[in-house]
């Protein structure tokens, strides 16, 4: 199993989110350096790809990332929200926790 470097890792889930493609982040999720808030990766990959689906149905033009630091998170967690050119609220909202040489990773359903 090839072990990908953190900033490598961020910039493929950015380009997957960005064009509604989970399979593309699949390896990089597989990565030893990645963990996951779901039971194991499977799941997470799972909730994933139906989050990117239900983005591409719901949402007006192409996604651009704002990466935001939520008031009620942690001071090490980032939000990388993922907007439309029409809503307001992000279409996808990933919480990306970055230390120790690792990534993890969380998906809010909404």
């Amino acid at each position: 199993m090839k072990i990908f470097q953190i900033e490598e890792i961020k910039q493929n889930l950015i380009q997957s989110c960005i064009n509604l493609n989970a399979f593309h982040f699949l390896p990089y999720l597989l990565s030893p350096s990645v963990t996951v808030e779901f039971p194991n990766k499977t799941r997470f990959y799972g909730f994933l790809k139906s989050i990117l689906n239900c983005a591409g149905k719901d949402s007006h033009g192409k996604l651009q990332l704002r990466i935001e630091r939520e008031p009620w998170d942690k001071e090490d967690v980032l939000s990388y929200n993922f907007y439309d050119e029409v809503h307001k609220t992000p279409r996808i909202n990933l919480k990306v926790k970055e230390g120790n040489n690792r990534l993890h990773l969380d998906i809010l359903p909404f």
